[in-house]
């Protein structure tokens, strides 16, 4: 039995894997930005979108179905179809700009595709990487800023849903419920707008230090 050691402990059985020579002088090769951001994407639109989006459809159908229960059934099922888009948005363009997303390992991993000698090689690969991390930035906002937004429209649909219709015998708890639903909602857009402005302060900032 081999046994690898790493900076977690040891590891039965597992083979010590060489070590990837570092990329030849000059050539560079981009980042995501922050490290575990490929793993927040791919949780986002692999499993938070799709999940909230089908939330948000079986909520429509119940009102569809029942709108005697709910005060504002018609803007409620409004809400829910926006909310409904901007997942759907979200989803669309982080699926198809994760293809833009992928390190010098997978770049590399596909052996040789050309003629060049092995720099010239790894030097155009790294270009083209550097040219789809700056697109998959460019769809992450508007990954970001689509998911976000259907968040924000969600919790007022359920603030509307949660108001009582006149003939409800809970008017009370109903009400709560709605200001609840509110005070929460209001909560998570004030938390989107700081973070918003936050990330356009560090992006005037870094425009300013590269002029």
């Amino acid at each position: 039995m081999r046994i690898s050691v790493t900076t977690t402990g040891i590891i039965p059985g597992m083979a010590e894997l060489p070590e990837k020579p570092p990329p030849p002088a000059g050539i560079r090769w981009a980042s995501p930005g922050e490290f575990g951001q490929p793993a927040a994407t791919d949780a986002r639109s692999g499993v938070a979108t799709p999940l909230l989006a089908g939330f948000s459809i079986a909520l429509l159908a119940a009102i569809s179905q029942s709108p005697a229960s709910f005060r504002w059934p018609g803007a409620a099922i409004f809400l829910l179809v926006l909310t409904v888009g901007l997942f759907m948005i979200s989803l669309q363009i982080g699926f198809r700009s994760r293809s833009k997303l992928y390190s010098r390992d997978e770049a590399l991993s596909w052996g040789r595709i050309n003629d060049l000698p092995p720099e010239e090689d790894e030097a155009l690969r790294a270009e083209v990487q550097g040219r789809h991390i700056r697109m998959w930035r460019r769809a992450q906002r508007a990954v970001h800023l689509s998911y976000n937004a259907g968040i924000a429209v969600l919790g007022l649909a359920l603030s509307l849903t949660a108001a009582p219709p006149a003939s409800s015998p809970e008017q009370l708890w109903r009400w709560l419920a709605f200001a609840l639903a509110l005070i929460l909602t209001a909560m998570e857009i004030g938390w989107i707008v700081r973070d918003e402005v936050t990330h356009l302060r560090l992006l005037s900032v870094a425009r300013q230090s590269d002029d």
